[in-house]
């Protein structure tokens, strides 16, 4: 006799009772309602005895059996289910009842979807949540030298033109890498620096939330050419205007893709993994409060405090690094030292908790009222899982949005070729 999936999982238990304890899949998983009964009177059972007495079942248990699950029909299929299995692969029929499991529930998901009853940002997070699921427990044992490799491998950095904030900063691929500061400071520059650097290197996706896709690529051609925004819409000459023909091409050469609308975290997610199929991604988030989330009856904090978890994930699960924007409260400005603290993270303290690396910017002269060619912006290395913490220097130049390494930056605002006839 050939015994269905669940019954062969049932016989793995019966002639191998140590497999109870390590059931772990739902009793959901199982479809026939005879066989969730069973399944109840093993784990029943077991858990008073530490075996399986089938001839002891009938009368010690006699109180669980109604009129829906008769006595005589259960047991019948018990002695049938134990005449006929072997009794092996129970690591296999589990995974095997949970795919199946999982794959219902997706369908169910998608069948609610057709029926209006789940928007198709729900259905997103469904589906999601249930590939998510895993039962599988097995561990692989590794040898000395196994162990000696991985305790020896180094991580892959990424560095940066700015020599000294990839020495202390030490970020490593698959970091999650908060960049905060309150408004005006210069947040959004300071990622599209990184960003027009490493897209050299690596493929790199920018969501933009704020800004127009002119705003954008103005911003990126400027900080590579060292050329001001302000000489952008009417260029004087022939001249001129091929700069700016040559800063585009340059900016179209590389590894940049640039998604302008509002953003969901499930939305975040797909693209990301997408882009990570082939090659490591570096995704730059701007920023963590316009992230959209559909859960209901949850205050903002809770909804950005799973969000941050779920981007935390989304740089362990799949082939990626992400950069989060971030921005920092109030409250430090009124106290002596306007320096930010990694305590001054505006959405949620899960900021702090998930992230590897916390870079806040700060500039001394805002608040100086101190109008200044080239702002002096410290980068605070606020937390570091991978190296230091501490304070160095970048210069900026609003006009080309351009961050260079304190003392390298010329007054670019009027750079000499500009004016070249």
């Amino acid at each position: 006799m050939t015994l269905g999936l669940e019954e062969e999982l049932i016989g793995c238990l019966i002639l191998k009772p140590e497999n109870i304890a390590k059931l772990v899949i739902p009793e959901e998983c199982f479809q026939n309602n005879e066989n969730k009964f069973i399944i109840k009177l093993l784990k029943i059972q077991y858990d008073d005895i530490r075996n399986v007495d089938i001839v002891a079942i009938p009368e010690k248990y006699k109180h669980l059996f109604n009129q829906r699950f008769n006595q005589d029909i259960i047991i019948k299929k018990i002695v049938t289910i134990m005449t006929n299995s072997l009794g092996h692969n129970f690591d296999y029929y589990q995974e095997l009842l949970f795919e199946r499991y999982v794959n219902s529930l997706i369908l169910d998901a998608i069948d609610k979807f057709k029926n209006n009853n789940i928007s198709q940002e729900e259905l997103l997070q469904y589906i999601h949540k249930y590939e998510a699921m895993n039962i599988k427990t097995t561990a692989n044992k590794l040898t000395g030298d196994e162990v000696f490799r991985i305790i020896n491998s180094k991580n892959k950095n990424i560095n940066f033109r700015f020599e000294k904030l990839s020495k202390y900063a030490n970020i490593q691929e698959h970091d999650l890498v908060v960049v905060a500061a309150r408004p005006g400071i210069g947040k959004t520059g300071f990622i599209l620096n990184l960003l027009e650097d490493l897209s050299d290197r690596y493929n790199c996706v920018l969501f933009n939330m704020e800004m127009s896709d002119k705003q954008v690529y103005q911003r990126l051609v400027a900080i590579n050419t060292k050329i001001p925004i302000g000489y952008f819409d009417k260029p004087a000459t022939d001249y001129q205007k091929k700069l700016l023909e040559d800063g585009s091409k340059k900016i179209a050469n590389k590894n940049i893709k640039v998604i302008s609308r509002s953003q969901t975290i499930s939305t975040i997610r797909k693209r990301i993994i997408e882009e990570s199929k082939q090659t490591h991604t570096l995704a730059f988030i701007d920023y963590v409060g316009l992230i959209g989330s559909s859960e209901k009856n949850k205050s903002l904090y809770e909804k950005t405090t799973a969000i941050v978890k779920e981007l935390r994930q989304i740089s362990l699960d799949y082939d990626c690094t992400i950069f989060l924007v971030a921005q920092i409260n109030r409250n430090s400005e009124n106290t002596k030292d306007k320096r930010p603290k990694i305590s001054d993270l505006k959405e949620t303290g899960e900021l702090e908790q998930s992230a590897t690396t916390v870079l806040m910017l700060h500039n001394e002269n805002y608040y100086k009222g101190l109008e200044m060619k080239i702002e002096e912006i410290e980068v605070i290395i606020g937390k570091n899982r991978n190296g230091q913490t501490g304070i160095l220097t970048l210069e900026y130049n609003q006009k080309n949005q351009r961050f260079d390494p304190k003392g390298t930056n010329e007054n670019y605002s009027e750079p000499n070729n500009w004016r070249k006839e």
